[in-house]
C-alpha cells in the first residue's frame, strides 16, 4: 500500500510580510493568505484528499481550516509537524539576524548548530519525519493533505535527502505544495517531483 501526502506551507502571515521569524510563536493570516489556503484546497479537490493533518500552530490550524471548508474532509492536528524552534531568534526580523555569524549554517544547512534555546535542523527533521511516519502507519488513508511550515518542510526534505543550501523563504512560497508517498510495504518516503 502507498500513502501520497501533499505536504503544504500554511498562508502568509502579518510576521512572513514583514519578514519576522515565527518559529513555534505565531501571526494571523493575512488577506493574501487566506486566499493562497483556499488555493490549496482547490488545487487538491480531485485528489480524493482522506484526511488533513495539521501543525498544532494557529497559522496552520487556520489554513487548514479553510481547506477542510472547501474538501469537506476530516480535520487533526499534530504537535509534533509544529515549525522548528528558533530559540532567541523567534520574534526578530531577519534583518536584525541576518549578521549573526552562524546566520547561513543555521538556516542554508542541515546541521547540529541552533539558534540560541531552539532546535537543530536535523532535530527538527526527525522530528517531522518520525510524526509523519507514524501518522501515515496509523491512519493507513491513501490520500492525505499536511499543513504545516516552510522550515519544517526544509528540514524534512533534507532528512529524506535532499540538500540545498537555499533556505525555506527561496524554496518554499506561502501556499506551496510538496508531494511525497510513503511506501508502507518498504516503509520510506519519497518526493515526487
Amino acid at each position: 500500500m502507498k500513502t501520497i501526502l501533499y505536504l503544504a506551507r500554511h498562508g502568509q502571515t502579518q510576521w512572513n510580510q514583514v519578514q519576522r521569524f515565527q518559529g513555534q510563536l505565531d501571526s494571523e493570516l493575512t488577506a493574501i493568505g487566506k486566499q493562497q489556503s483556499e488555493k490549496i484546497a482547490r488545487q487538491l479537490s480531485n485528489k480524493s484528499i482522506e484526511l488533513i493533518a495539521s501543525s498544532s500552530l494557529g497559522r496552520a490550524i487556520a489554513s487548514a481550516n479553510i481547506c477542510q471548508q472547501q474538501l469537506d474532509v476530516p480535520m487533526m492536528s499534530l504537535t509534533g509537524l509544529n515549525e522548528r524552534d528558533l530559540g532567541d531568534w523567534q520574534g526578530q526580523y531577519v534583518d536584525d539576524i541576518k549578521d549573526d555569524n552562524h546566520y547561513n549554517e543555521i538556516l542554508h544547512h542541515y546541521t547540529e548548530l541552533k539558534p540560541e534555546g531552539g532546535e537543530s535542523a536535523i532535530t527538527c527533521g526527525e522530528r517531522i519525519y518520525e510524526t509523519l511516519k507514524s501518522f501515515v502507519t496509523n491512519q493507513q488513508k491513501s490520500s492525505l493533505l499536511v499543513i504545516f511550515h516552510g522550515e519544517a518542510l526544509r528540514c524534512l526534505l533534507a532528512k529524506l535527502g535532499e540538500k540545498s543550501t537555499d533556505n525555506a523563504y527561496q524554496l518554499f512560497d506561502n501556499g506551496d505544495l510538496v508531494t511525497v508517498v510513503f511506501d508502507h510495504h518498504n516503509n520510506q518516503f519519497q518526493r515526487i517531483h
